[in-house]
């Protein structure tokens, strides 16, 4: 029997087949020539971007990936040193930078930051720019239009007993707290036993219907027809219906958050200028309408717009219109004591 592959591991396959030359030639000639060692999601850049980059500087990428940011955030704090840039959600940067495991990114040395749409500079959770905005998205529902007989409208779809053993959810602490904390009308700077004990009650209460609690391999349940909804992340719903065009996508009508994920330098790199003409290039207008085409994400360049897949760029579901794009909520900064009790309660919620 075939291995059960999620799409992440097999666009991260598909991605890794024309790097792996040039990351294995980076690891042979890491001592006879300059290299950057770049830390990503396994489905976040264009096909071309690193060879393309290595073409045009002679810098050569060491490409590692990870599935999960919260181990991710775990094995760099544990010490996993050598990176030199790596990509971080929005709600961690914080987190990095209390801990110094970042360092900010000097002022005036990118000539491609301006490309950047003025909503993603000075943002709440990095307001002196010490990252650099990548790509962006927004978390709502998947559902299938041909087994579903009614669109999904509503989170409170994802504790309808009809679905039971028909819907998934995304393995992810900020964003099932956060979405228990938005339908019980609970602040996320609670500190509040009660309010935990709320919430953990919410998510205990739909886990007979969940059939799993993935943030990879459900995408290929969904693709198969064995799932008919799934809480998912923007992007990787439309990868997936490039398989599957019955696979669709709502933003549910009591709102929902948008996330930025970030380009940070790691504190203690060796090859720091290697990593900042890395960043730039990434912002260059087609540099970053190629990532942003064929990840399914947004970008926050805004000079990379007008480039991008016009079918993309008019889609609604990726670049919501004005109007929705200011009902958008971000995820709020959390510190040390909240983050612990978000952690554990999600952690109750999983053994319950």
């Amino acid at each position: 029997m075939a291995p059960n592959v999620s799409r992440r591991d097999f666009v991260k396959a598909a991605l890794l087949a024309p790097l792996l030359p040039s990351v294995l030639a980076a690891c042979r000639r890491a001592d006879r020539g300059p290299v950057v060692n770049f830390f990503n999601w396994s489905n976040y850049i264009g096909k071309d971007t690193l060879p393309n980059f290595t073409k045009e500087t002679g810098i050569a990428v060491r490409y590692d990936l990870f599935a999960d940011e919260e181990e991710m955030f775990a094995k760099l704090r544990a010490g996993a040193s050598g990176y030199d840039l790596i990509v971080v959600g929005d709600y961690l940067i914080p987190r990095f930078r209390a801990l110094n495991m970042i360092d900010p990114v000097p002022p005036g040395v990118l000539k491609n930051q301006g490309n950047l749409a003025p909503d993603f500079r000075h943002t709440p959770y990095d307001p002196d720019e010490a990252t650099v905005p990548y790509l962006w998205g927004t978390t709502g529902i998947a559902y299938n239009r041909k087994t579903l007989r009614v669109k999904p409208t509503s989170w409170w779809d994802l504790w309808d007993p009809k679905y039971k053993d028909r819907l998934s959810m995304l393995d992810n602490v900020r964003d099932c707290v956060a979405l228990a904390m938005q339908l019980l009308n609970i602040p996320q700077t609670t500190r509040a036993p009660d309010d935990f004990k709320k919430v953990r009650d919410l998510l205990v209460r739909q886990k007979p219907l969940v059939k799993m609690y993935s943030s990879t391999s459900y995408l290929n349940s969904l693709v198969a027809g064995e799932i008919d909804l799934a809480m998912t992340w923007s992007g990787d719903l439309f990868q997936a219906a490039k398989d599957n065009p019955d696979l669709d996508y709502c933003l549910p009508k009591e709102g929902t958050y948008m996330w930025v994920d970030c380009l940070a330098l790691m504190r203690g790199s060796r090859h720091r200028q290697n990593a900042l003409r890395l960043i730039d290039y990434l912002l260059e207008p087609q540099v970053a309408a190629d990532n942003a085409n064929f990840v399914r994400y947004a970008s926050p360049n805004k000079k990379a717009w007008p480039l991008a897949d016009p079918i993309l760029r008019r889609d609604p579901r990726v670049y919501p219109p004005p109007k929705e794009m200011a009902e958008l909520k971000m995820h709020h900064v959390l510190d040390s004591e909240q983050t612990e009790l978000w952690n554990k309660t999600w952690a109750d919620v999983k053994v319950a």
